[in-house]
């Protein structure tokens, strides 16, 4: 499969997830519900990276890149506990587009610090992104 199926693959998967769990922290504290969410995932990667044949532990050096690796962690650690938090204090529309934010606001990341090419069309793109975010997460 190509990039692009496993994108629509991930949107469609990750759309389903801030109503699914919105629903649970009606009862269970955003807390848990990351942590329990989390832990489904990070069984489940491990189990298809084990399937596909990769080790763990031949990456898990201090190389520059596991380092990176590792900092990408943290922050998608931070991220997501934010995020979860969020979604229990405020409504889907308005959290979820905010959040969401956060792809525009890695592509900029891409043109600043990992030499990529900004376009005329991807910056319009990344301006009508910022408009459509305005504009959902007004009440």
């Amino acid at each position: 499969m190509g990039w692009l199926l496993w994108s629509l693959i991930a949107l469609f998967f990750y759309s389903l997830m801030p109503p699914l769990v919105k629903s649970a922290m009606r009862v269970i504290p955003s807390y848990v519900a990351v942590t329990v969410t989390n832990a489904i995932l990070v069984f489940t990667a491990f189990l298809v990276a084990e399937s596909q044949g990769y080790r763990f532990m031949k990456y898990l050096s201090l190389s520059r890149s596991s380092l990176m690796l590792y900092a990408a962690g943290l922050v998608l650690a931070v991220a997501i506990i934010a995020y979860y938090r969020a979604l229990e204090l405020g409504a889907i529309s308005s959290v979820v587009p905010i959040y969401g934010m956060h792809l525009a606001l890695s592509s900029l990341w891409g043109f600043l610090f990992m030499g990529e090419r900004p376009t005329p069309l991807k910056l319009l793109g990344l301006l009508f992104a910022l408009l459509a975010i305005i504009l959902l997460s007004r009440p």
